[in-house]
C-alpha cells in the first residue's frame, strides 16, 4: 500500500484544492500500469456549472483518447459515484482505489440524490475484471470534507 497511500494522499490534496475553489472536495489521480502518473483531476462542478465535472472524469479527460489505460489504477479521494464508476469501467482501468467511503463523506457534506449502489457494486455489475479497494486512510481521508463544510458552511 506504499505507492497506494502516496497516490491517495495526492488525490486528497487535489480534493482540498477543489474545496478551496468552492467545489466539493474530490480529487483523482490516474496512474499507468508502470506507476507513471498519467493525469489528475479535481471536482469542478460548482465552478464550471457542468454536473458531470467530477474528479475521476476530469482525470480521464486530461489523459486524453491516446492514453493506454490497460492496467491503470485510479486513486480517488472519495468513493467514485455510479457515473464515475461506470466511466472507469468503460475506460478499461484495472484498479480503483479510494480513500473515503461514500457513506462517511456524505454524513459530513450531505448531498442528494444518492444511490444505493457503491463503486464495487457498479463494477461487479459489469463483465470487466476491475479490483476495487477502499476505504483507506481512515479519518485522514475525511479531513477535506470537514474543512469544506467549515469553509463553505453548507451540507446540501
Amino acid at each position: 500500500m506504499n505507492h497506494d497511500s502516496e497516490n491517495l494522499r495526492r488525490a486528497i490534496a487535489l480534493g482540498e484544492e477543489a474545496g478551496r475553489r468552492g467545489n466539493r472536495p474530490f480529487g483523482a489521480v490516474l496512474v499507468a500500469a508502470d506507476g507513471t502518473v498519467v493525469a489528475e483531476g479535481r471536482n469542478e462542478v460548482a465552478t464550471s456549472g457542468v454536473v458531470t465535472a467530477h474528479a475521476e472524469l476530469a482525470a480521464l479527460d486530461a489523459a486524453g483518447p491516446a492514453a493506454n489505460l490497460a492496467g491503470a489504477t485510479v486513486y480517488a479521494s472519495g468513493e467514485p459515484c455510479p457515473m464515475c464508476s461506470a466511466a472507469l469501467v468503460w475506460a478499461g482501468v484495472a484498479r480503483i482505489v479510494f480513500a473515503a467511503a461514500e457513506a462517511d463523506f456524505t454524513a459530513i457534506i450531505g448531498g442528494h440524490p444518492r444511490f444505493a449502489l457503491g463503486c464495487a457494486e457498479v463494477v461487479a455489475a459489469s463483465d470487466a475484471e476491475i479490483a476495487v479497494s477502499g476505504p483507506h486512510l481512515g479519518d485522514e481521508a475525511l479531513v477535506p470534507f470537514r474543512r469544506y463544510v467549515e469553509t463553505v458552511g453548507e451540507t446540501a
